[in-house]
């Protein structure tokens, strides 16, 4: 049986498929130049109709197939609801290997939703998310059999000894502060564990 296409995207999903990011996606729909919806909780939702119209009027192509998932392609999801730290921790692990596949999440839910498809080796994460905070998530994750051995990193913006203890309780392989420098982040993630030829 062929699935129905998915109509409504989020404001991430709609920035992979128009190839920016999310913090423009939501300035168009701010600006009104890209029309969008509210779901009962506030979040925008965005049309397929709607994506594709603008894709057309901007010379587009939009990409609604996902790309296969690569054995030797490093595989990095990346979870947090603040957009202008999420597409600043994107950019620093793309400028370190422009090789690797990012994926972004804002919540747990669209965790749940990318974890089976994208089958994530490195899983980043905020602790305060909305609904599920990152250590639980975090025990979540290291519960399931698709990223049981994924390498995980808790961020957060005041890093205190109950939450070291608890990421550590949780399964996390690493935790530090949003604040500190991107050198020390990208240590913390470890990318060439990932990559060809890396320890995995």
């Amino acid at each position: 049986m062929t699935a129905r296409p998915k109509k409504f995207f989020t404001s991430m999903e709609a920035a992979s498929l128009l190839m920016v990011s999310a913090v423009t996606i939501r300035e168009w729909a701010r600006k009104g130049l890209l029309p969008s919806v509210s779901t009962a909780g506030g979040h925008r939702r965005f049309l397929l109709a709607s994506l594709q119209e603008f894709a057309n009027a901007h010379g587009i192509r939009l990409e609604l197939e996902p790309a296969p998932v690569e054995a030797d392609t490093e595989r990095v999801l990346l979870v947090d609801d603040d957009p202008v730290f999420i597409e600043y921790l994107r950019q620093i692990v793309l400028a370190a290997d422009p090789r690797v596949r990012v994926e972004c999440a804002a919540d747990g839910f669209q965790v749940g939703q990318l974890t089976e498809s994208f089958r994530p080796q490195l899983v980043v994460l905020d602790i305060n998310l909305p609904k599920t905070d990152g250590i639980e998530l975090c025990r979540r994750l290291r519960a399931s059999a698709v990223t049981a051995k994924a390498r995980l990193v808790v961020l957060s913006g005041v890093l205190s000894d109950e939450y070291v203890v608890a990421a550590r309780a949780a399964g996390a392989d690493d935790w530090l502060e949003k604040g500190a420098p991107s050198a020390e982040i990208l240590r913390a993630l470890r990318l060439s564990d990932y990559a060809p030829g890396g320890r995995r």
